[in-house]
């Protein structure tokens, strides 16, 4: 009985920093930060293929949006907005290619605007030699695609972050499933100002009040951002961020005064 041999060839869109032995190409940088009008409306990304075979890019851009949860949420096309050259592009083995990233939105801006900017690697029909037909196993190709994502901030004149504590709410919830319930406080920050703040090294300081909203005489709390991963991320102008936190050990039950600190 002739043996059954399966083909199978096997697509890997990979997003981020790969080790160079997988990684077909890499860019940077991985953040712009542009102007409205003038000189700095434009800036350049930098491509190089230091894979072995030709690598075809193409390139679009969005609009950057988080939700009060901090998770990036569908945001419509901005190509508007930009001109990118080239946009589609395919480098043959050691090639190193510069891509303008050009600004033609409106050239007043009343507060910074976000962008994602996606290069993405699309695969090739490449033609393999033929050889004898084996008679038995499984032969698997892999394609490994690599996608980068750059973050761009269009940052008018004069525009900068104010980051306030909106609210603190106190909650119960079980820490885990099976276990007694347990404090926590609900914190949604707001960003008033006009342009990202980043908030990792921020602290928040965490003050005990009395009913009648007077601080009490027991000692504050102060929690690095570094020791509440939602608070390590940016917040962008004009957005709100919330995170749930345990009461810190030590922090009296009641109402709490919560502030950031740099």
């Amino acid at each position: 009985m002739r043996s059954c041999t399966l083909y199978s060839r096997v697509i890997l869109a990979v997003t981020g920093f790969l080790p160079l032995t997988l990684s077909a190409y890499n860019l940077t940088p991985s953040l712009l930060r542009l102007s409205p009008i003038g000189d700095e409306s434009s800036a350049f990304l930098y491509l190089e293929n230091k894979g072995m075979q030709a690598t075809a890019i193409q390139i679009t851009i969005q609009e950057h949006h988080k939700d009060l949860d901090g998770k990036a949420v569908g945001s419509k096309e901005a190509e508007g907005d930009f001109l990118i050259y080239p946009a589609q592009l395919v480098m043959v083995p050691g090639d190193e290619v510069g891509v303008q990233v050009r600004w033609i939105g409106e050239p007043t801006l009343s507060s910074e605007r976000a962008y994602t900017l996606v290069a993405r690697e699309v695969s090739i029909p490449r033609q393999t030699a033929k050889g004898p037909e084996p008679d038995a196993g499984i032969r698997i190709d892999v394609t490994v695609l690599m996608n980068y994502e750059v973050r761009v901030y269009m940052t008018p004149k004069g525009a900068k972050p104010m980051v306030v504590v909106e609210s603190v709410t106190e909650s119960t919830q079980l820490a885990s499933p099976g276990t007694l319930e347990s404090d926590w406080l609900e914190i949604i920050f707001a960003n008033q100002g006009t342009a990202h703040e980043a908030m990792s090294n921020m602290a928040l300081v965490l003050t005990p009040l009395a009913p009648t909203g007077d601080p009490l005489n027991s000692p504050t709390v102060t929690l690095p951002a570094r020791d509440i991963p939602a608070l390590t991320r940016h917040l962008l102008a004009g957005e709100r961020r919330r995170i749930l936190i345990p009461r810190p050990a030590g922090l009296p039950t009641g109402p709490v005064r919560v502030t950031l600190s740099e």
